[in-house]
């Protein structure tokens, strides 16, 4: 074999590697978890996850979206706390991505996100409406 068909195949080889070794090849799919019977599914921390957060997106009424003013990239460990209108933590868990979707039925909500030491809260109502999307951005 001369030395330019070795290269290629080399190259060939390389370039398998690399592919087959990429994070994105081994991203795990996100798991629908449940917190006191409300199930909620959290990731998007590359490109794959996201669509995968995308293709679940329909099954979950409330949608939070995670970002960080100072981090730059998707941001996960971001506490959610959603409370009803009583007051009851309805979900508590921790974001495994910037994508957080929740499973819960009509009503009022309380939303916490913290994240670094700063807690961000919103309060909105789910009825009339098919999806509650919500935004926290963080600034510390």
């Amino acid at each position: 074999m001369t030395e330019e068909p070795k290269l290629k195949v080399i190259t060939f080889i390389i370039a398998i590697l690399i592919v087959t070794a990429s994070p994105v090849t081994f991203a795990e799919k996100p798991e629908i978890l449940k917190y006191r019977g409300v199930q909620y599914v959290s990731g998007g921390m590359n490109e794959l996850e996201r669509t995968q957060m995308d293709n679940l997106a329909s099954r979950f009424p409330m949608h939070l979206v995670l970002t960080s003013a100072v981090e730059e990239g998707p941001i996960s460990g971001v506490l959610v706390t959603v409370k009803d209108l009583s007051g009851d933590i309805v979900l508590e868990q921790e974001s495994r991505g910037p994508l957080f979707f929740v499973e819960v039925v009509g009503g009022r909500y309380t939303v916490q996100a913290t994240y670094n030491g700063q807690t961000l809260t919103e309060t909105k109502d789910l009825t009339g409406r098919r999806y509650l999307r919500l935004r926290f951005k963080f600034t510390q």
